[in-house]
C-alpha cells in the first residue's frame, strides 16, 4: 500500500515563524495598546481552523503572534500584495489562494495540514473590499467536514488603519476576542451538501460577529436600500451639450457605478497592479475623453487577458459579467468622444439610507481607500 504524501509539512519554517513570533510578542504591546481575551477557550492540539472577521493587516499578524501553536494561513494570491506584505509573506509564508474559481491545490494542502493535527488560518469573508456585508466563503465550511476539523471563532477589533497609527507613534489600541468552539462540520443524513455548506460557514461567521463589542469603531455603519445611479454627457468645444449615437449608450449603468463606488476594488487597479487608471477614480474632476478611455482600457485588458476572475470572485458571476460590459461601453464611448473632439461627463451616483444619521445620502464624490494598514 502506497504511503500518502502529503503537498505541505506541518509545523515548517519553524526558525522563521518561531522568531517572528516572539518578536511580535515583544513588539505588539510597546506600539499598540493590545488587549487579548477568551485565551481559555484555546484547545490544546490540533486539527483546528482559526477563523476571523478581516478588515485591515493587523489581523493576520494578530492571529500569528498571539495564538499558542504555529498557524497555516490561507492567503490572496490572485492580485500583487504590496511591498510590506510581500516581505511579510517571505518570512512568515502561507498557503497561496487564487480566488474565484475552486481553487483545489490550495484547499488541499489546507487539508494536508489539518490532517497533520494542525492548525489553519482563515479569513472567511474572504477580503476587505466590503467588510461586515459579505458572505462567508464555504470553503472553511468544507475544509471542517473533510478534516472533522472544529472550528475556533476570533474577533479583531480596532484594527482598521492601526499599523498607520503606530508607524506615527500613536499607540492604537487593538483588541482580540477568542469564543468558543463551533464543533465540525457534519453532513446531516438526506441534506444537500452544497446548502449544508453555505448554512454551516454563515454560522462562523455569525460566532464570528457575536464576539463584537458594540462600540467596536470598525464596525460599519448601517446601509439600508443602497442603490446607483450613471449620469453620462457629451459636450463641444465650447461646453455645449452634444449627442451620441444610440448604439454607444451604456446600457449597464448601475453596475457601472457601482465599480466606480468601490474604492477597495479601484485601489487593487491603481495600488497593486500598479495601472494607469487614475481618471477613473476622479471623474468628479475629469473630462477629457482620451484620458478616461485611457485609463478604462487597461483595467479591461486585466480582466480580459490575466486574471477574469477579480470580480467574479467579489461580486458574483452576474455581477462581474455587468460591470465588465459597463467598462466596454464607456470604452467605446469615450473612445468615440475623444475622436469627435468632444468632452465626456460620467458621474456615477451612490444613494442609500443611513439610520445613524436618519437620512438618505447622495453620493457622487468617489471615495478612497487607504485602511488596510
Amino acid at each position: 500500500m502506497t504511503e500518502y504524501r502529503y503537498t505541505i509539512a506541518y509545523p515548517r519554517k519553524r526558525l522563521a515563524r518561531g522568531s517572528t513570533r516572539a518578536l511580535g510578542r515583544l513588539v505588539l504591546p510597546i506600539a499598540f495598546k493590545t488587549h487579548v481575551t477568551g485565551r481559555e477557550n484555546f484547545p490544546k492540539h490540533g486539527p483546528l481552523l482559526v477563523v476571523g472577521n478581516h478588515v485591515a493587516v493587523m489581523e493576520a499578524v494578530m492571529m500569528a503572534v498571539y495564538t499558542p501553536w504555529q498557524v497555516e494561513m490561507l492567503g490572496a494570491a490572485d492580485i500583487p500584495h504590496e511591498k510590506v506584505t510581500q516581505i511579510a509573506i517571505k518570512v512568515f509564508g502561507f498557503i497561496p489562494v487564487n480566488r474565484g474559481h475552486v481553487d483545489r491545490p490550495a484547499l488541499q494542502q489546507a487539508l494536508d495540514v489539518l490532517k497533520q493535527g494542525g492548525v489553519v488560518g482563515i479569513f472567511p469573508e474572504g477580503g476587505i473590499w466590503e467588510p461586515g456585508t459579505m458572505h462567508a466563503q464555504t470553503g472553511v465550511a468544507w475544509l471542517s467536514y473533510r478534516a472533522g476539523s472544529p472550528v475556533l471563532p476570533m474577533y479583531f477589533g480596532s484594527t482598521s488603519g492601526a499599523l498607520g497609527a503606530a508607524l506615527r507613534l500613536k499607540r492604537p489600541r487593538l483588541t482580540m476576542r477568542v469564543g468558543q468552539l463551533v464543533p465540525a462540520a457534519r453532513l446531516p443524513r438526506g441534506e444537500a451538501r452544497k446548502a449544508y455548506l453555505e448554512t454551516y460557514a454563515a454560522q462562523v461567521m455569525d460566532a464570528v460577529n457575536a464576539l463584537r463589542p458594540a462600540n467596536d469603531r470598525d464596525q460599519q455603519p448601517e446601509i439600508i436600500d443602497e442603490h446607483f445611479e450613471l449620469e453620462v454627457a457629451v459636450h463641444g468645444p465650447g461646453g455645449e451639450p452634444a449627442s451620441f449615437p444610440a448604439d454607444l449608450d451604456i446600457r449597464h449603468r448601475i453596475a457601472l457605478a457601482k465599480f466606480l463606488h468601490r474604492p477597495a476594488i479601484l485601489k487593487i487597479f491603481r495600488k497593486n497592479l500598479r495601472l494607469s487608471m487614475g481618471a477613473l477614480q476622479d471623474l468628479e474632476n475629469v473630462h477629457d475623453a482620451g484620458q478616461i478611455a485611457s485609463a478604462t482600457q487597461p483595467v479591461l485588458d486585466y480582466l480580459e487577458h490575466e486574471n477574469p476572475y477579480l470580480l467574479t470572485y467579489r461580486f458574483g458571476p452576474q455581477a462581474a459579467e455587468a460591470m465588465q460590459l459597463g467598462l466596454e461601453e464607456l470604452l467605446a464611448l469615450a473612445l468615440w468622444a475623444a475622436e469627435s473632439g468632444l468632452s465626456l461627463t460620467v458621474t456615477p451616483i451612490r444613494r442609500y439610507y443611513a439610520p445613524h444619521q436618519g437620512e438618505e445620502i447622495v453620493q457622487t464624490r468617489q471615495g478612497s481607500f487607504e485602511r488596510w494598514m
